[in-house]
């Protein structure tokens, strides 16, 4: 008979705060009623199908004990398959975690709220580019913040966590030129100078920056943040900002909303989600509302 429950782990997320949170975890699995299932990913191919398999299998929560990254793989793999989706919060940001009501790094509340979980309904997010799709559940984007992305995922650095995207920052800030998109939302065309732009189903990305401060899970739209062409100093200078989601007031942002949203680019601007590597430009974000079960602490229900 298949776990009730099954756990899926990095244990080098977070700088190794999984392999350490991981013995006081397998504590709180050993009592859940109905069993749980330990599950250890060796690559990152692999979460993806373990969380599959495991909600294939008849697990009815499927958690992810990782960071952004390990919860957003799990969590698109388990839509349409009933499963919900667990989070035990192990990595530098846990952004959607904490957009959860999680601590956000307090793994211990995650792995103890399996045992009585109360559920909740929240939209996901499905992009579509040339080569293909793939669902994502908080912030997708491309431009400047793709290009940071991919210098931050080439950076042999101690440093983790906000601080190492901020560091990607100013190493690609120098060499970076503005492109001009256009984009629509919903049959409303816009067409933006820019040096980003962020469509978010969440809140937040890269350990505490608001990027799309007004968006939410259960709204059934994406939220958009076009940061503008504007000179480096003046962009060094907002930058701050965002982490108290005050950049939307800058006269070089603006912010668009809707259920779908296409972007095209004057140039071959990459796209993240969930800070994984998409595709290039042209892209399609469609919002798929109530499309997953996730795990939240009671007072957030």
């Amino acid at each position: 008979m298949a776990a009730r429950v099954a756990v899926v782990v990095n244990p080098a997320s977070g700088r190794g705060r999984a392999a350490r949170a991981l013995p006081k975890v397998q504590q709180f699995l050993a009592s859940i009623p109905g069993g749980a299932e330990l599950i250890v990913s060796e690559g990152p191919e692999q979460p993806a199908k373990l969380a599959r398999d495991a909600a294939d299998g008849g697990a009815e929560i499927v958690a992810a004990m990782g960071g952004d990254g390990m919860v957003g793989v799990v969590g698109a793999a388990l839509v349409g398959t009933g499963a919900a989706l667990g989070i035990i919060p192990t990595g530098t940001g846990n952004d959607f975690a904490g957009a959860l009501g999680y601590a956000k790094r307090k793994p211990l509340e995650g792995a103890a709220l399996l045992s009585r979980p109360t559920l909740r309904e929240i939209d996901v997010a499905r992009v579509r580019w040339g080569a293909g799709e793939r669902v994502f559940l908080n912030v997708a984007g491309c431009g400047f913040d793709s290009e940071v992305n991919d210098a931050a995922n080439r950076m042999r650095s101690r440093v983790q966590g906000t601080a190492k995207y901020v560091a990607a920052v100013l190493k690609t800030l120098p060499g970076f030129r503005a492109g001009r998109f256009e984009v629509d939302a919903d049959g409303t065309h816009h067409t933006l100078p820019g040096m980003m732009i962020a469509v978010g189903n969440g809140v937040s990305y890269g350990g505490g920056m608001r990027i799309t401060p007004n968006a939410s899970l259960t709204d059934g739209l994406l939220d958009v943040t076009v940061i503008g062409a504007m000179r480096k100093g003046a962009f060094l200078r907002a930058f701050p900002t965002v982490f108290r989601g005050t950049h939307v007031r800058h006269p070089k942002v603006t912010t668009l909303r809707g259920a779908r949203i296409a972007i095209e680019a004057d140039r071959g601007f990459e796209v993240y989600a969930d800070g994984e590597h998409v595709g290039p430009l042209p892209a399609t974000f469609e919002i798929i509302p109530k499309a997953l079960r996730v795990v939240v602490p009671r007072a957030n229900r």
